[in-house]
């Protein structure tokens, strides 16, 4: 009798196990349900990778900028350097002109651009950045600014259109009214119709998780919510005077 039941749990031992239809159809459900939690995740934390990344493109240009001001007696790096579109090696506008301090034009190109970037700095997509256009239209000082902290010196703006935005050319810039990037009648153009909140960053989308990148003209740069072409958040554009704006940022340059 005991071999018998020895000989029966050994065959039981050595019978191959294997999963019911109900327990897979469980365990697909547990994996799409994790998955469904966790892929909104992870592109979250990809996309906040690239606005670091952008981040850090716009930190490189600002300090660009700054080591431009101290060589040309503290002045802003011209908007429009040529009025019409020159040969090539002849300078176009601002974002060209600080090339000797970057050197590297992969600095212009926002990580979560998706269009393909250009080297030639007459041509849409040759950056993805703009500079205010208060202090690049017109050669305006450093000393003139009423409050470096508060005022926006670049920012970040792309397509939404599958193609590059048409302003996008070294000479990209924005008063918070309107945006442009040739070289037209706009170069000293007034700052904007009226006072009020910034309606226009650029002409392009929001960027990054809802907002957008900026680098102020202090150097620091930061991420403010809703900052696309049509701006939520509290951006007054540069014919708003300090007394209206407060402590929200600006483009405004002088009180």
């Amino acid at each position: 009798m005991q071999q018998n039941i020895i000989g029966r749990s050994q065959n039981t031992e050595c019978r191959p196990f294997a999963f019911t239809l109900i327990e897979l159809l469980v365990v697909i459900a547990i994996i799409a349900i994790l998955a469904a939690i966790l892929f909104p995740v992870f592109a979250r934390a990809r996309e906040n990778a690239r606005k670091a990344s952008c981040q850090s493109n716009l930190k490189q240009i600002s300090l660009g900028i700054m080591q431009y001001t101290q060589d040309y007696d503290e002045a802003f790096p011209l908007s429009v350097v040529s009025i019409n579109d020159p040969a090539a090696g002849v300078i176009v506008g601002w974002a060209d002109a600080i090339q000797p301090y970057l050197k590297s034009t992969q600095l212009y190109q926002c990580p979560s651009e998706s269009n393909a970037p250009t080297s030639t700095p007459i041509q849409p997509g040759y950056t993805d950045y703009w500079l205010n256009k208060n202090a690049g239209d017109g050669g305006q000082t450093l000393p003139l600014l009423y409050s470096p902290t508060l005022t926006i010196m670049l920012g970040d703006s792309t397509s939404t259109t599958g193609a590059p935005l048409a302003n996008s050319t070294a000479r990209f810039r924005t008063n918070g009214c309107n945006g442009a990037g040739a070289a037209g009648s706009d170069r000293f153009s007034p700052v904007c119709g009226g006072a009020g909140l910034a309606t226009n960053m650029g002409g392009g989308g929001i960027i990054h998780l809802e907002g957008s990148n900026y680098a102020f003209a202090d150097g620091h740069v930061k991420w403010l919510k809703n900052g696309g072409m049509n701006v939520a958040a509290r951006i007054w554009n540069g014919a708003t005077p300090w007394t209206q704006s407060g402590n929200d940022p600006t483009f405004r340059l002088q009180p």
